[in-house]
């Protein structure tokens, strides 16, 4: 039997353990995809620096074709703190926010072997890259009140849109017979050069801007589309 078609049974089996009541009526082609949310712990290292930036927790939304092998979902960093560095000096604190992002899409493919099957994921997300100020540590920047330790690099210090390529694979049997994950989504991005920052886009752009930046997306705590599983359930009873 086809991993493909082990997992279709398992998650088949998962489904009516959960469902409530009797099975939602749904499209046909609901009971081809099932909707995933996953917690998702996102942390980029600028290759410049090596310095981390720890995004707060948030969710990967996934919609995933069981069938067409594709998942499309949305995943929307909320904004992060980290220091500016030069070599061991630390210049400054600075906030970052992710802008635009487009919606995450991409392929999932088999993997693994029979005994060991995985979910392989290969996605893409565009985004763009904004600076929301910066926080000279010691610096008097010439405010009114004489020494200070803000400076305000405008509304609109941003990036234009760059790509980020992800891949990573889920442990499939852990995921739908277990409802757990513990995957990694990895990949690298470019961050374009900084715009409209004042007197930091130098700075910005010869510390930051640039390729070979990691990005990892840590996923767990999966949570399944009720409506979806009893729709797959049903289908596959049939």
């Amino acid at each position: 039997m086809r991993i493909r078609n082990k997992l279709v049974v398992t998650v088949a089996a998962v489904a009516s353990s959960i469902a409530v009541g009797t099975v939602v009526a749904a499209p046909a082609h609901a009971a081809e995809t099932l909707g995933i949310d996953f917690q998702a712990d996102t942390t980029t290292i600028i290759a410049k620096t090596g310095q981390p930036v720890v995004f707060p927790t948030t969710t990967l939304a996934t919609d995933v074709d069981l069938v067409g092998g594709t998942v499309a979902g949305s995943l929307n960093l909320p904004q992060a703190s980290a220091n500016l560095k030069a070599g061991p000096l630390t210049l400054a604190n600075f906030t970052i926010s992710i802008v635009d992002p487009s919606p995450v899409s991409g392929t999932l493919v088999q993997g693994g072997t029979e005994e060991a099957p995985t979910l392989d994921l290969d996605v893409q997300q565009s985004f763009k890259i904004r600076i929301d100020s910066v926080k000279p540590l010691g610096i008097d920047t010439g405010s009114a009140g004489g020494s200070s330790d803000f400076a305000s690099v405008g509304n609109n210090c941003i990036t234009a849109p760059t790509t980020a390529n992800l891949k990573g694979s889920i442990d499939a049997f852990d995921l739908i017979a277990n409802n757990t994950a513990d995957a990694h989504m990895v990949g690298s991005y470019t961050i374009p050069q900084f715009q409209n920052c004042g007197a930091f886009t130098p700075v910005l752009n010869a510390i930051i801007a640039g390729p070979n930046n990691t990005l990892d997306v840590h996923l767990t705590n999966p949570t399944f589309d009720v409506g979806d599983q009893s729709a797959l359930a049903a289908r596959v009873a049939k």
